[in-house]
């Protein structure tokens, strides 16, 4: 079955001419590493040595995860058309409330995506927190998050900015041609994107609109998601370097979490043979071919996470969600923060723990709030952030070490 499954995947990409020619080598022609890999190393096999190389090094990481993960994506059209289709009071007159509809034409096919955001009374301009929602209706009215939170988020005068996903990509478990009939994929056939980069997309589309409004300060763009949205927002902050803090929540498996290491005696791990049957149109044909073959992956999370250095990252992840390998979230920000010292830039990257299973909720987003409010004004958050912890551990898992053979390179 999951041999049949790469099989179509493969097939797919192969008849809508979705490769693109690099250099990258093909699974079984890979070395094996022992434990995470470098993200320091060049193509050339030797070291980067000096900050001035980072640039380049982040290009060639980055065209990485292009290949094996994420599968190239399209550049954000110019012409297309956006019209506001709501802006009312809410909250007794202490914020204001704006949908859109932007459309989308190419191929000789077209494309509605919906958004919408509540921003503070005022000029602004305004930070803003791009999210997403699960839900549409009929009628164009978006789902609120928590009124608590978005008051929340209104006291601190951010915009809180979410979007329909599914109109870019349906999420139909197990299945490959039906997703790819629906959503961007159409507009698009040419490109080898899955659908994790086609909602990733859906940030751009929006900050290249923000681009349009007075109202939003286009220095402070936060990227925020849960679970696959976490993932979705982890992609955005690698590929578009408006967004100034990403911050994926309880991403797992292809998010922040490790292909290879997991929290020993926890037995509800997540590989990307689970995703193979469940989830075969998230990812490139190239990324399931690596099923099975872990430990010859040139890339681990550390590499998208150190990938959007010098800009902020931050991660929330809860203690008990194991399905989403918190332990493995916390191997690969211990290994990309190494790059962020390197850099000098220390402070821009952080994780957030608490007890709980698998949820963006409450906690996490003052949390979120509060790393942002440091960022962007320097202000003290309630809570440190290198490492949060409920029962107040300084270490979340005391006695572990990065399982890794480098170090970052002496600077010149």
């Amino acid at each position: 079955m999951k041999c049949y499954l790469i099989f179509l995947i493969s097939l797919f990409f192969i008849l809508n001419n979705a490769y693109s020619q690099n250099d990258f080598k093909p699974v079984k022609e890979l070395d094996r590493i022992r434990g995470l890999p470098d993200p320091f190393l060049k193509p050339d096999g030797s070291r980067i040595q000096s900050e001035k190389e980072w640039k380049e090094q982040r290009e060639y990481i980055i065209s990485m995860l292009e290949h094996y993960q994420y599968g190239k994506m399209p550049a954000t059209p110019k012409d297309v058309v956006v019209k506001e289709t709501l802006s009312q009071d809410i909250y007794d007159g202490l914020a204001t409330k704006k949908l859109y509809t932007l459309t989308l034409k190419r191929n000789g096919k077209f494309l509605d995506f919906h958004f919408g955001l509540i921003k503070p009374k005022g000029e602004g301009p305004f930070p803003a927190i791009i999210s997403y929602t699960f839900h549409y209706n009929q009628k164009g009215k978006i789902n609120d998050l928590l009124d608590e939170v978005n008051m929340e988020a209104l006291n601190r005068v951010y915009i809180i900015c979410q979007f329909n996903r599914e109109d870019l990509s349906t999420d139909i478990s197990g299945k490959v041609i039906e997703n790819r009939k629906k959503g961007v994929f159409p507009l698009y056939p040419e490109y080898s994107w899955g659908t994790i980069a086609a909602w990733a997309w859906g940030y751009q589309l929006i900050i290249d609109y923000f681009e349009k409004l007075d109202f939003v300060d286009l220095n402070k763009i936060v990227a925020t998601g849960h679970s696959r949205g976490g993932k979705t927002a982890f992609c955005a902050g690698i590929f578009d370097d408006r967004i100034a803090i990403t911050a994926p929540n309880s991403s797992g498996l292809g998010g922040t979490s490790s292909h290879q290491f997991y929290q020993p005696a926890v037995l509800d791990n997540q590989h990307i043979s689970d995703h193979i049957i469940t989830f075969p149109y998230w990812w490139t044909a190239e990324y399931y071919k690596l099923a099975g073959f872990e430990t010859r992956i040139p890339f681990d999370a550390h590499f998208g996470k150190a990938s959007i250095a010098p800009r902020a990252f931050f991660n929330c992840h809860a203690y008990q969600d194991y399905w989403a390998s918190p332990f493995g979230a916390w191997l690969t920000y211990d290994a990309a923060k190494e790059v962020y010292k390197w850099l000098g830039v220390e402070n821009n990257i952080g994780m957030h723990f608490r007890t709980g299973g698998h949820s963006q909720n409450v906690i996490d987003w003052f949390a979120l709030l509060d790393f942002s409010d440091q960022y962007f004004y320097n202000k003290k958050p309630q809570q440190k952030y290198d490492v949060k912890y409920d029962l107040h551990k300084t270490d979340p898992y005391p006695g572990i070490r990065i399982p890794k053979s480098w170090t970052p390179p002496k600077k010149e």
